[in-house]
């Protein structure tokens, strides 16, 4: 990411030179976070900002499992049957939430149909975390969706936790639905 960073500055700084504007540095971090931590797992969510000459910074997320018995990461889709099949758990509820807190960041602005109004895929557009309020198992999903997935930069970013249901531990692989709870 640092070298990335650096080529991409320096492509940056040669064209403000050449086109005559004002260069302004470029900049990168990502911060880690604890979401969960299970007998076998720990969960964790990465907040990142990053500048890259534009009009404002942009940031997203990240997350990760780490899986202590098989001592590797894992994204928490690859604890479910596909991606699809998590979507299609979790799509209903995440879209009410989501129309729920536009309607909340747009007041008497929403309106159903215009800008931003329809739901996102939750698992092609945020980053999917497993969280546990019983620190036993993963009884909730957090989806954390950035800027501009699912509305203009000026309503920031968008984060969803869901329960997870009988609909949602249906769609966890059969090697791992024991370390699913249904919340209750």
């Amino acid at each position: 990411e640092k070298s990335e960073l650096t080529q991409t500055a320096r492509e940056g700084r040669q064209a403000a030179k050449e086109n005559g504007f004002e260069f302004h540095a470029y900049d990168y971090w990502k911060e880690w976070q604890v979401v969960t931590d299970l007998p076998g797992w720990l969960s964790l969510s990465a907040n990142i900002h990053s500048y890259e000459g534009g009009a404002h910074p942009n940031s997203n997320f990240d997350s990760l499992i780490w899986d202590r018995q098989a001592n590797r990461r894992r994204a928490a889709a690859e604890l479910f049957a596909s991606p699809a099949a998590l979507s299609r758990a979790i799509r209903a509820d995440f879209c009410r939430e989501i129309d729920r807190q536009r309607k909340d960041k747009r007041g008497e602005e929403w309106e159903a149909g215009g800008s931003f109004t329809e739901c996102i895929d939750p698992v092609e557009n945020g980053s999917i975390i497993l969280g546990s309020s019983n620190r036993k198992a993963f009884d909730r999903i957090g989806i954390l969706v950035p800027p501009y997935n699912a509305g203009p930069y000026v309503e920031g970013s968008y984060e969803v936790t869901l329960p997870v249901t009988p609909a949602i531990l249906a769609a966890v692989k059969p090697e791992y639905r024991a370390t699913f709870a249904v919340k209750r």
